[in-house]
This record gives C-alpha cells, structure tokens and sequence, in this order.
C-alpha cells in the first residue's frame, strides 16, 4: 500500500522548497497546485521540489506536475528544479514535456546552483 500524498514546504534564500511524499494522484495534486498558488502569491517564483520520497504518480498526477510547471514558468516567469526522481517516473515526465519547463538535477545541491544562477 502507498502512502497517501504529503507536501511539506521550507524556503532557503528565495527559494520555495517543496518536498513531496506519498502517492502524487488526482487529490494529492490539488494540494500541491495550491501549495504552489500560496507560495506564488506571496511572491516566490523558484521552486525546489524534492521527489525522494515520491512512491507514484499517477495520470492526474503528472497533469498536477503540468499544471503548476505552467503557472511556475509561464504565468510568474519562475524556474524549477526537481531531484529525487526514480527512472520510471523520470521517464513519464519527461515524455509528458514536463521537463521542458523544470530543470532535472542530480541532486539537491545542483538543483539550488542552477535556481541561484537563475535569479
């Protein structure tokens, strides 16, 4: 069994660190769309997200991941970073165009370089 989908957040300089947990499906994406929306508003626009402990996405998932990369990128001009996926999940996103808005990293150290670069 999967763990249901968590969010926590945590800035570092102007950087909105999202570290997601769980099982990212239709639920668990609009928590994490409004997650985002909190953090747009209050005037962030690079984003970390830390995909270590992610077990699953599914179809909504990837849809969720979509749907903020775009309010992220193009409504706000901001970057993204994402580390910690797994091959397959690297994979589906990739083919989903998902990395043509965020950054893929190996990890979270190039992950922050290539977001402070882009400030």
């Amino acid at each position: 069994m999967y763990q249901p989908f968590s969010v926590t957040t945590e800035t570092k300089d102007q950087i909105e660190i999202l570290r997601l947990k769980g099982y990212l499906e239709d639920t668990g994406g609009t928590m994490l769309k409004q997650t985002v929306q909190s953090a747009l508003d209050a005037g962030f626009c690079l984003f970390a997200l830390d995909c270590t402990d992610v077990e699953l996405i599914s179809s909504p998932g990837v849809a969720a991941l979509l749907d903020i990369s775009g309010m992220i990128v193009d409504d706000f001009a901001g970057q993204i970073g994402v580390w910690g996926l797994d091959k397959h999940h690297s994979t589906v996103l990739e083919m989903s165009g998902f990395f043509f808005m965020a950054h893929q990293a190996a990890g979270e150290q190039e992950c922050f370089e290539f977001l402070n670069s882009a400030s």
